[in-house]
């Protein structure tokens, strides 16, 4: 499946959806097509939505690419501790995953 990172972008800002189908959907979709949507996935840790933020962290650490781990660990800056709590999940995925 190939998308445009338009499409994509679209789907990260759906990941605040109010129904967890929607949003479940989103995340099953950007996971198929990794190699397209983990960049966009990257950007959007910076996202103006919080829930965006922290949405993209946990598929960045499900996808559990190492590519993510700078990113990562930058965003660890924030000053949101759940994003914050989000982002060291997914960093401990990607780093303890096995090789």
């Amino acid at each position: 499946m190939e998308m445009t990172e338009e499409q994509i972008n679209k789907l990260i800002n759906k990941l605040n959806d109010e129904d967890y189908d929607v949003r479940k959907n989103v995340e099953d979709i950007l996971i198929k097509v990794w190699k397209q949507s983990i960049e966009p996935l990257i950007t959007a840790l910076n996202h103006d939505n919080p829930e965006i933020q922290i949405e993209s962290a946990r598929i960045l650490g499900k996808m559990g690419d190492e590519t993510a781990l700078d990113a990562l660990i930058e965003a660890m800056k924030d000053g949101n501790p759940e994003f914050r709590r989000e982002v060291s999940l997914a960093i401990s995925k990607i780093v303890e995953k096995d090789p």
